[in-house]
């Protein structure tokens, strides 16, 4: 019998980039629910639904097409149906980088062959719903900038003093 794997150890390095990506999150819009999901999937008519990226049938998630770290929302004409492995292996990519580019499990690297008709389809998706990426620094007023700007630089802080904290403690128990 095999063992599963030991859990692997949470770290700051994973903590704050989570924490960065809620802030984001929590900053901009959000209008995706059932009658939004009706409308993506009837503008890519696909029966049964497929990933938009590399066509496979073993949708799983809903994806941004442009990351919320670059200033994606989870809106109609942002929201696509895609594989695990696809959004797995997107990360952070914008939709057109990614699939063009070698990285691991990308359209191009795994060899699907009508990438650029995917991408012109998933900007006709974008346009057909009038989806214009804005940046967050764009969304928010100056006071909620400058608001914003504040708690990341007290995250910084903070995690400085989490690793000072987590170097401390290792030093003393080696």
């Amino acid at each position: 019998m095999k063992l599963p794997k030991i859990p692997k150890r949470t770290t700051p390095g994973f903590a704050f980039p989570m924490v960065d990506r809620a802030l984001s999150e929590c900053l901009s819009h959000r209008q995706f629910g059932p009658k939004e999901i009706k409308r993506a999937l009837e503008f890519f008519g696909q029966n049964p639904p497929e990933c938009v990226f590399c066509g496979s049938k073993d949708v799983k998630r809903w994806d941004h097409l442009v990351p919320i770290k670059k200033g994606g929302e989870t809106v109609l004409g942002n929201m696509a149906l895609t594989c695990a492995t696809c959004d797995d292996s997107k990360r952070d990519l914008s939709y057109e980088e990614w699939m063009t580019g070698d990285s691991k499990n990308s359209p191009k690297s795994i060899g699907i062959k009508d990438i650029d008709q995917r991408v012109k389809r998933i900007r006709a998706y974008m346009q057909n719903f009038n989806y214009t990426p804005q940046n967050l620094e764009e969304r928010l007023t100056r006071q909620e900038l400058r608001r914003w700007k504040e708690v990341n630089t007290r995250l910084k802080e903070l995690r400085k003093d989490i690793s000072r904290l987590i170097s401390d403690y290792k030093a003393r128990r080696s």
